[in-house]
């Protein structure tokens, strides 16, 4: 049985135990707890040192903001909305990646989220939903890869790339919406996962009859996909603030 077949034969893909969406989400609703302590929902300043995305700060360097402003949110609305995604895309993710896998994609999207964000908006942001939309672009890369070996990968696909436009849409459409970081984070995400995303070989036990899928080594390909997207995102971000664009 060759690699081709098993879409056929549909063995079960290996899958990992979600450990940390459950974190990040734990996270998130530790600094909204922090910013109603703190009134940081109804002060900018106190928000911007929580670390909300601030244009000003990071020209003067505090690039880590990028990071920091994914556990920040507006509202319980913004929050709950959020939270849902993380949960439902993020622990799917992190169950076909891996955990580490799944983090470099958390992160790499964070940071493309706010970059384009730093790029097309001078407003300050927060929220954790560029870094979702790249994480729902791993999936679309997975099931793109895979929709002609698993059986289902074809409709998740589509399904997928659809939830990802269809919201794009909608965040043109309200008010309010930071949509340059939904489509810098999605980038992102799509970017690095193609090197991220998990292949499979067949292994057949004669023995027993029975066909097993086992994740490929692919370390080279990781360590590419981990290089290349980091040089992308340092070298757009060094340009972005060097010539203030």
């Amino acid at each position: 049985m060759e690699l081709e077949d098993y879409a056929e034969f549909d063995p079960s893909i290996p899958k990992y135990k979600p450990f940390l969406t459950k974190k990040i989400a734990f996270l998130i609703i530790i600094m909204f707890i922090i910013e109603i302590l703190s009134n940081a929902l109804q002060d900018n300043k106190v928000i911007i040192t929580l670390g909300a995305k601030s244009n000003p700060e990071i020209t003067n360097g505090e690039y880590w903001r990028f990071f920091t402003c994914v556990f920040l949110h507006g509202n319980i609305f913004h929050l709950i909305l959020n939270l849902g995604g993380l949960y439902i895309f993020g622990k799917e993710v992190e169950s076909i990646y891996g955990t580490f896998r799944f983090f470099l994609i958390f992160i790499f999207s964070a940071w493309g989220a706010g970059l384009t964000s730093y790029l097309f908006s001078d407003g300050l942001a927060i929220g954790a939903s560029g870094a979702i939309f790249g994480i729902l672009g791993s999936l679309i890369v997975f099931f793109y890869k895979q929709k002609e070996k698993i059986t289902g990968a074809t409709i998740k696909f589509k399904s997928m790339y659809t939830v990802a436009i269809i919201n794009i849409v909608v965040g043109f459409l309200l008010p309010h919406i930071d949509n340059s970081a939904h489509m810098g984070g999605l980038i992102a995400g799509l970017i690095s996962s193609w090197f991220l995303s998990p292949e499979y070989k067949i292994e057949k036990d004669d023995s027993l009859n029975k066909v097993y899928i086992i994740r490929k080594k692919d370390i080279q390909k990781t360590l590419i996909g981990i290089v290349l997207t980091l040089l992308i995102l340092y070298s757009l971000t060094y340009f972005a603030v060097k010539f203030n664009l």
